[in-house]
């Protein structure tokens, strides 16, 4: 059976729609407004217009990020990765400053008056002994006003170029000059005449390689002490009757040059008063150019000055003074320290000045600090008084080094200031200066230097400064200039300039000998 209600509820359902969209009357078919639309059209209100009447274009996608939505982000990150952004940011504060401390400590030293840049802050002229002598106060290592930008090496400490074979060589040569002088005296302190042929460079005991000692104490047979018996012995019978057999040499009533350290350096007194080791020059290249050589080479443009300091430091020669000289190119005050407590400074080689020149090459090879300069070279004046506590020890200032055709080191102005080099007047030809050596201005460190030293000078019996300025420096209203006329290079002085500064020190040294000042 049908139900008759069945096709009623569709009929119902379809009137329903069509009064509901208007299907009974299709004249209102275009007023008609579905739901779908409705709502497109609701949503669709939202759009603004333009001033023209015209809507904005649609944006879709997703919708934009607020401010706050970025700083929640932020805040979430900081507290989940919290301990390795502070860290972070630690580490970058730390670097900056440091960057940032470096540069500006370089910066401010070109920045400021190359004079004050090059003074030295710390005072040293109090220091007593080489005890008192620490790095705890240096401010900087190099030149440049950094630690790291040099070579230099621990002015306290002796250092050796061993390595080197030429410069071993001379090292030896050198122990060989100090020794023949020990030889004069310990000859004359034992009552007898010294001759040139008692000392043969060809008899060769070892005593340089260490194997043999007795040179440090003038014994041996270098000095006529012992032969140890040898009858073969090189130089003959003539040693066993001219001097002393000595089976026991360390007894002094059998060995005349056996003693006490008071005893020793009362016979070099009294051999000192005949034979007269007034002085002995010790330093670097400018000093070997009194032996004639450099490391130990023979140059000729050398042997003028060997000739001129002969004559002058020579008595057989016609000079007034006796005195040696030793000397190794490219020496530093470290370099010098360690010569002096191997070889060449032995005991008894007692004269009454030790003239100590010595520093240029700390500067301007190595490229130290003034203040580092400065402490190798009383680190030297220091060991010298130590071993030497009776003789005068005189420090010869830094020589000026050229830096410009003119020789021009300083602008005086018209108030007499200092007024360092302009960038233009640095300059020089490369090959007026040798390319291993600083290429600037070195004026203004060499000043400060020579002020310490003065200053220390002064404040220390036995101690003195020999300023050469007075001889190789040239001043008048406008500038101070370098006398050309006695420089064989930008660093070392020629012939003329080794005469007229032998002079000074001659002159120099009647002041301290004979007037005892």
């Amino acid at each position: 059976k049908i139900d008759p209600l069945s096709n009623l509820a569709p009929a119902m359902s379809a009137a329903n729609t069509n009064k509901e969209y208007g299907e009974e009357s299709d004249d209102g078919l275009d007023d008609l407004v579905t739901p779908t639309a409705a709502l497109t059209a609701k949503q669709s209100s939202s759009f603004s217009l333009d001033h023209d009447g015209s809507s904005n274009n649609f944006r879709g996608g997703a919708p934009q990020k607020s401010l706050l939505f970025y700083v929640a982000t932020v805040q979430a990150f900081l507290i989940i990765y919290r301990t390795e952004v502070l860290l972070g940011f630690v580490l970058a504060v730390s670097v900056s400053i440091a960057f940032s401390s470096a540069t500006s400590h370089s910066r401010g030293r070109r920045r400021r008056d190359p004079f004050q840049s090059a003074h030295i802050s710390h005072d040293y002229s109090d220091v007593k002994s080489k005890y008192d002598l620490t790095l705890g106060s240096i401010d900087h290592w190099c030149l440049h006003g950094d630690d790291s930008n040099c070579r230099c090496e621990d002015p306290l400490e002796p250092m050796s170029k061993r390595s080197s074979h030429k410069w071993e060589e001379q090292h030896k040569e050198n122990i060989k000059v100090a020794t023949e002088a020990l030889m004069k005296l310990t000859k004359l302190a034992g009552g007898g005449s010294f001759n040139a042929e008692d000392y043969i460079p060809g008899y060769d005991d070892q005593w340089i390689e260490g194997i043999d000692d007795d040179w440090v104490y003038g014994q041996g047979p270098r000095f006529g002490g012992d032969i140890y018996g040898y009858e073969s012995d090189p130089l003959g019978s003539a040693l066993i009757d001219d001097f002393y057999q000595d089976d026991g040499y360390g007894i002094p009533m059998e060995n005349p040059y056996a003693g006490s350290d008071d005893d020793m350096r009362g016979l070099r007194r009294a051999a000192g008063s005949e034979y007269g080791l007034d002085v002995v020059f010790i330093g670097d290249s400018i000093t070997e150019q009194r032996q004639g050589t450099s490391m130990g080479r023979v140059v000729d443009d050398y042997e003028g000055i060997k000739e001129v300091f002969d004559k002058t430091f020579t008595r057989e020669k016609g000079g007034e003074f006796e005195g040696i000289a030793m000397g190794i190119a490219g020496d530093t005050a470290p370099n010098l320290l360690w010569r002096l407590m191997n070889g060449e400074m032995p005991f008894g080689l007692n004269p009454k000045v030790w003239w100590v020149g010595i520093g240029i090459n700390d500067l301007s090879i190595k490229g130290c600090s003034e203040e580092v300069v400065l402490l190798g070279i009383l680190r030297v004046v220091e060991e010298i008084q130590n071993g030497n506590p009776d003789a005068i020890v005189v420090i010869n200032s830094i020589l000026p080094v050229r830096r410009n055709e003119e020789g021009l080191l300083e602008h005086t102005g018209k108030n007499h200031e200092h007024e360092a080099l302009k960038k233009k007047e640095k300059n020089m030809m490369d090959n007026e200066m040798d390319k291993k050596r600083s290429h600037e201005d070195l004026w203004p460190s060499i000043v400060s230097i020579n002020e310490e030293l003065s200053k220390f000078s002064s404040k220390h019996h036995g101690v003195k400064f020999f300023n050469a300025d007075s001889v190789f420096v040239e001043e008048d209203e406008h500038a101070k200039r370098l006398n050309l006329n006695l420089m064989h290079d930008a660093v070392h002085p020629n012939v003329a300039g080794h005469k007229k500064w032998n002079n000074a020190i001659k002159k120099r040294l009647h002041e301290i000998l004979k007037d005892g000042n």
